[in-house]
């Protein structure tokens, strides 16, 4: 289980350079989001909306490789790829990535890479979003705003992993069971 075969460094490296993309795509709804919501105040939610898609790629290869440390690689090559195809972040999203993975890594830690399902999912999200935002709290200054507003931001940002890293990424792999499924009927 824990041997890596060339099929597996494959599949990473596709879904790095796909999860790149989405990456690329949230930065550019960021940015819209971002402006829509300053006038009001709120900017800093236009990060914690699309949190969760910034952070896809490491439970998604995690569940479909099942190999410790590609929640980490999963998400630091998607960053890599994001940075190369020019993201206006720039080599900040390596550091991001790291730590999203990581925190992402967590949640498979604790069923000690036993399960791979909802409930490891739900435990990685919430890894996520705890590592992630203890980082972010720092290197955003969210220390500045109110406790009202940290927590809000928090509840906004975990629902956003919830969503992109649970649901999304549950919903995706039903549709690849499903197609391989179907390659393996129609090969009778």
């Amino acid at each position: 289980m824990d041997k890596w075969s060339l099929r597996d460094v494959v599949l990473l490296a596709f879904l790095a350079f796909l999860f790149g993309g989405v990456f690329m795509g949230a930065d550019a709804i960021y940015a819209v989001v971002a402006a829509a919501l300053t006038p009001l105040g709120y900017a800093p939610f236009a990060n914690e909306l699309l949190f969760g898609m910034w952070v896809m790629a490491a439970p998604m290869t995690t569940m479909l490789l099942r190999k410790k440390g590609s929640s980490i690689l999963g998400e630091c090559f998607a960053a890599l790829a994001e940075m190369l195809y020019g993201s206006y972040f720039g080599p900040a999203v390596l550091l991001s990535g790291f730590v999203q993975g990581l925190g992402s890594e967590a949640g498979f830690m604790v069923t000690r890479y036993r399960r791979y399902d909802v409930v490891s999912l739900l435990y990685a999200a919430i890894g996520t979003t705890v590592f992630s935002f203890t980082y972010e709290y720092f290197k955003l200054g969210y220390g500045a705003y109110s406790l009202g507003m940290i927590l809000a931001l928090v509840v906004v940002r975990l629902l956003s992993v919830i969503f992109f890293g649970v649901v999304l990424v549950q919903l995706v792999l039903k549709l690849y069971e499903q197609a391989a499924g179907a390659k393996h009927l129609a090969s009778r």
